[in-house]
Parts: C-alpha cells; structure tokens; sequence
C-alpha cells in the first residue's frame, strides 16, 4: 500500500512542462467562447466565380494557413461538422484578422468533456459514441433526476429498485458496469454499491453526456458498459437568481433556487428539493422518498492563463417503504463532494492539478412508526475517497495529446457485513490519449494502467479512427477494452441470515471483470437541415462475477460467495434521423439488441430487443426558449429471465411492450418568468411485468429569473 501511494505522488510531481506551439495565420474558434473548432473547411471563391476553387483545412486547434491567393474582393465560406456554415468576403476576414467564429448547430451538439484531465474534446476528433442531452430540453421534460431524463433514450433503459431507487443498463449493460459522473468526477455510493442515479438531480445542470461503449481508458474501472456525466452550468457574469417550482401527479414535488454571477472571479450556487410520495407497484399513503441538495463552484482565471476551480456537493436523503408485518423501512443517506483543481496554460499546453474527496454514508433502519428509532445508527456503512490528479494536455497542429496520473485512497465502513467491519485499498493510474490527425483522418488511442494493492493490476486501451472525407460526412470506428474491479463487498463480505440459514463470504482472488467492445458507423449531413447516423456495435463480456452456492460450513450454513464465472455479449444497430425545418425539430431514433450469456444462450434479463422514439419540437415566437414539444416512445417485449421450480436458470416470463406519448410545453412570460408544463404517459399505458411508476402524470412549474445586477 505504502508503494503504490509513494508512486503516485512521485508521478504527480515529475508531470512534464509544458511545451510552447507558434500560431497559425488563421483561427476558427465557436461562437461565444474561445474554444477551437478542429478540422474546420475554409474554402474560398474569387469574384469573378461562382464555385468555391480551393480549400485548406484546420487543424486539431482550429489553425490553418491563409494562401496568398486569396486576397482582393472574393469570398471565404467556413463549414465544420456539427456547427453552422458561415460565408463571409475577404475583406471582412482580413479585418477580423481572420479569427473567425462559427455557431454550434443543435442538430448535434459537438462539445463533450471526455478527457481524463477534463480538457474539452470534439466528437470531430473521437469516435466513441455520444449522446447529449442539452439544457432546453432538461429543463422542459420535467424529469426531476437523470434517470428520468435519459429512460427514453433508445438503446438506455431504466431498473427500478424499492423504493425509489434507479440505474440505467446502457446497450445491455448495467448497474456497478455504468460509471455515474457528475463534472467528470464520480458520484458517491459505488464504493459500498449503494449506487441510485435518481438522486442525482437536475437542478443546475446544463446537460448530460452518455458514453455508450467501455470508455475505462479514459476513466478507469466502472466503466465498461459506459459512462454517464452530468455536466453542470458555469458561472455567468453579473449577478443573477432564478428559482422554480414544479409539481406533478402522483405526488411529486420538487424546487430549487439559483445564484450566480461575479467578474474576474465568478460563483454559482444552487439548493434544490424533491419529494415523491409513492413507491413502484406498492400502494402505500405512507411511502415516499425525498432528496436535499446542495451544489456550488467558485472559478477564477476564465481565458486567462492561470485558472481555479473549487466545487461542493452536499446532500441527504430519507426514503420510506413498507417492508410487511406493520414495519417501515428506512433508508436515510449524505454525501458530501469536494475538489478544486488549479491549470495553468502556457503556449499550447496546459498543465492541472486537481484534489478531491470524498465522503458518504449509507443507514437503513425499521420501524413500525413513520420514523426510524433515534440513534439506532450503529449500522451506518461509510465510504471515503480521496483522489489526487496531475495531467498535461498538450494541443499542436497534428496532436491533441492527454497524460497524466491519479493516485487515490478508498475506504468503506460496513459493520456485520465485511471482515475486521473495514476495508481500504490504495490505487495509482497512468493515462494518455492522443488524437492524431493524418490527412482527413484522426486516429485517437489511448490506455489506462491501473495498479490496486488489493486485487491486482489491469491495463485498458482504446484505438479508433474518425475518417471526414468532407465537412458534412464522418465515419467512425473503435475498438477499446473496459472493465469493472470487484468490489470491497465481494472481496471481503462476511456475514451471515441464520433465520435464512445462509452464510455470504467474499473471495480475496477475484479478478476484475473485462469487455472487448468494436463499434463502426458514420455521420452524414446531406443538407444543413438534415443528419443521418447509424451504428454498430458487438461487446464480448468475460469474468462476469456472480455469487454462488460453494458448499457448507462446519455449522451446517449454506455458504455462498462470489466468483468469475458468466460471459455475455451484447451487439446490435442504433440509428438516428434528425431534421430541422425552421422553427420544427424532429429526431427520429431506433436500436435493435441482442443480449445473451455465453455459456446457455439465454436472453438477459429484461433487455428489449428493439426501443426507438420520435420527438417532435417547434419553437414558439413567444422566447427564445418557448417550445411545444411531443414524444412518442417504445420499448418492444423484453424476456424475464430466473430460476424455474426445477432450479434451472430459464426464460420464465415476458416483460411486456411500452408504448408511451409525453407532450410537454414550454412558454415565456412577462417580468423574467417561465411557465413550462406537459403530461407524461398521456395514454395511461401500463403493460404487465414492467418495474416502476408508469402511470399517467401531469406536471406543471414556474421558473422565474431575475437580473440584480452587472
């Protein structure tokens, strides 16, 4: 343990210097920041032409070099995947001093944070496959936690648990295999896997990226079937407040305030509060779930070449369902977040130190009254995370290269349910990416060695090409391993149900669970209205760990433990159609499935072979942010899958088809205020076997925003 913290901290300090890259003629950078658009098309035309007669192309920082040529009174057009073409003549150029900004289009959103040390990155220059889902549609969907907001997705669904926690299974694949993020740092309860994505709110979140795919070279272990990251809002200048107030059928609640502002250094912060009273398939006045939190950010140094960030997240939960027998149960959990990281640019690299920790607690208790016993908290599971990162991110004409290194300590607290009640590893990592453009091609690997003092050492790669024979067509293509360490709970439990006459004991030689994964598909943008996409994809999953029957112990208890045994594979086609026409947006979506173990060629549980959906959108002359918008979503007959009365594991029931219709508005009104409303489930569909609350709901809320001062 001693060595491999040493190691770490040894590699944090000798992170090299950064190196100096002299500047192009020519910049393209996005509207509104001062963010590089790579491998932009810069093409221009004389005046005496009607044809664009010669091109050059950005680099991966958005440089280019201005031929001789193309002077006098002639025009240049610039046109980049995933933002809007713009056409302007020479002389408005050369008096820009040819830095020039272009807007992002919203038919995809190309601004994704996948870098190990935060850097931003383009979906231009990687090929994993990414899903955004932005603020506009967060805000006017009215799911009150990520879970909600991304179940319709295809190729993502939803698994309830009581009484109202949630995860999501990406492409097959789910639970402790997602890794949940929040600003590209990790979300507390994995440890003691006490992990529930709907307590992650939306409050202040300005949108959600979903990784579909191992991505454990970038983020490490958790992430082998993909990752999800909810990216909160920067700070805006001035000095800002907004609330609101949503309330919804079935007994849910929610309401937060913001806020924010500032000059050179700016803050944000944001409380929110939601409450459901009502459990899945359980009709009970006395259930319900209820979620405090508290996020806030401080940074200082924007565009300039020193920055600091420091950011907090502080939160508690009380859950309550009946458990039978005139007893309540309990679930009462906190979790506080913190880290601050500090970069300092210096030509085009940019070097970053960032500190973070992290603790949790997790208590369930029973009563028959509706509230817990006071003090009975000697059964409190804790975890505790801190984590150290140096990276260097270095950008050139031809390399957008990421290194660097992570040493953390991790600890978990689990009285009568692990040996000595305590467990704790130290771990180091080494990373690095490189993003290498080659002509029209970008060739981007990477890998992360992981070494762990308590079960061993891993290393993760991932090698893809992103081939854009023009601005308007991509082809893509990966292929990258992922994995998921085993827990402390399956390396160390020890604890017994003598009512049950079982024992669980860990096993301490338990090898981390691994996935290949190889995807390929293309991007295609026939007219500035239009995109097309399609995607294939085949995951082979081995060391599966599953808890199984090993014998009995000398006191006649059946003994069960966990051990690498399953193989699965999860492969199948997503494909998407977007289109705008003025002031409509229609996104049409559909993946196909197909998730089997290995050793039967049984079915997984409750994976639909097809899902799809189509949103339709049209703004409203009433505000930027007015819309009226419609989504139709289903999700096919998923097979239940378990034991039959002989003990063989078999297909034992059918999950039935989801059809379901939300419709959602959204309207600008007098003095900063925002009325937004919609009914989910607008038919009341409610097929058999599904978990969770399916029933028709409507909502309603207000937000109101106010501007105190600059």
């Amino acid at each position: 343990m001693t060595n491999i913290r040493a190691l770490g901290w040894a590699a944090i300090l000798l992170i090299a210097c950064p190196l100096e890259v002299s500047a192009q003629a020519g910049w393209i950078f996005e509207e509104g920041t001062t963010t590089p658009v790579p491998l932009a098309e810069v093409s221009w035309r004389p005046a005496d032409r009607d044809t664009w007669t010669e091109r050059v192309q950005a680099d991966l920082g958005g440089r280019f070099d201005v031929p001789g040529s193309w002077s006098g009174e002639g025009s240049i057009e610039v046109r980049a995947l995933g933002y809007r073409s713009i056409e302007l003549s020479v002389a408005e150029a050369v008096e820009l001093h040819w830095q020039i900004s272009i807007a992002a289009d919203p038919l995809e959103l190309e601004t994704v944070i996948v870098t190990a040390s935060g850097r931003s990155q383009r979906r231009s220059t990687i090929a994993v496959p990414i899903v955004a889902v932005d603020a506009n549609e967060i805000q006017t969907s009215g799911a009150p936690s990520a879970v909600e907001l991304l179940e319709e997705i295809p190729g993502i669904q939803a698994v309830s648990g009581v009484p109202s926690g949630s995860n999501l299974q990406i492409r097959g694949i789910g639970d402790a295999r997602v890794l949940i993020l929040i600003d590209g740092q990790p979300a507390a309860g994995s440890l003691i896997e006490n992990r529930d994505l709907s307590r992650i709110s939306l409050s202040a979140v300005e949108r959600v990226e979903v990784v579909k795919g191992p991505l454990s070279s970038l983020y490490g272990s958790d992430a082998l079937g993909g990752v999800i990251n909810v990216i909160t809002r920067d700070p805006n200048p001035g000095l800002q407040a907004s609330a609101r107030v949503s309330s919804a059928g079935r007994g849910r609640y929610s309401a937060d305030g913001t806020v924010t502002g500032g000059g050179a250094v700016r803050t944000r912060t944001t409380l929110g509060w939601r409450q459901q009273q009502e459990v899945p398939g359980l009709d009970d006045t006395n259930a319900f779930a209820r979620v405090w939190d508290l996020r806030s950010t401080v940074r200082y140094g924007r565009g300039g070449p020193f920055s600091i960030r420091a950011d907090a997240n502080v939160m508690r939960e009380r859950q309550r369902w009946p458990t039978g027998g005139g007893f309540n149960g309990f679930n009462d959990n906190r979790g506080i977040t913190a880290w601050t990281e500090g970069a300092w640019a210096r030509g085009s690299g940019v070097f970053s130190i960032r500190l973070f920790g992290q603790d949790y607690e997790h208590l369930f208790r029973q009563s028959q009254g509706l509230a817990p016993i006071a003090g009975a908290d000697e059964d409190a599971q804790h975890e505790r995370l801190w984590k150290a990162t140096a990276g260097y991110a270095w950008l050139s004409d031809r390399h957008a290269l990421d290194v660097g290194v992570e040493v953390a300590t991790r600890s978990i607290e689990s009285p009568d349910k692990i040996l000595q009640d305590r467990a704790e590893d130290d771990q180091f990592e080494f990373f690095a990416q490189d993003a290498w453009t080659i002509g029209m091609s970008t060739v981007s690997g990477g890998f992360r060695a992981t070494m762990n003092d308590r079960w061993g050492n891993t290393v993760s790669p991932t090698i893809g090409v992103s081939l854009l024979p023009s601005s308007s067509l991509r082809f893509t293509g990966t292929v990258g391993r992922g994995f998921r360490a085993p827990s402390f709970k399956e390396l160390a439990w020890d604890f017994a149900n003598l009512g049950a006459g079982y024992t669980v004991q860990g096993y301490a030689d338990l090898e981390p669970e691994r996935s290949w994964n190889a995807t390929a598909g293309f991007d295609w943008t026939p007219s500035p209205t239009l995109l097309i996409g399609v995607e294939g994809y085949t995951n082979r999953i081995s060391n599966l760990i599953e808890t199984v029957f090993t014998g009995n112990n000398p006191s006649g208890l059946l003994v069960y433990s966990p051990r690498n045994l399953s193989r699965a594979r999860t492969r199948g086609v997503e494909a998407r159609t977007v289109l705008r026409s003025g002031l409509w947006v229609a996104r049409l979506e559909y993946a196909l499935l197909d998730a089997r173990t290995l050793e039967d060629d049984l079915p997984l549980d409750r994976r639909a072979r097809h899902s799809g959906r189509v949103r339709v959108t049209r703004g409203l002359a009433l505000g930027p942010d007015a819309l009226v918008g419609t989504t139709l979503a289903w999700t096919g007959d998923a097979p239940l899958t378990g034991l039959t009365d002989q003990g063989v594991l078999a297909v034992v029931g059918t999950q039935a088809r989801l059809i379901r219709l939300d419709v959602d508005l959204a309207v600008e009104l007098p003095r900063e205020l925002r009325l937004i409303m919609g009914v989910d489930n607008v038919f009341d569909s409610r097929p058999e076997g599904w978990q969770g609350i399916l029933e028709r709901r409507a909502r309603i809320g207000i937000e109101a925003r106010s501007l105190i001062g600059r």
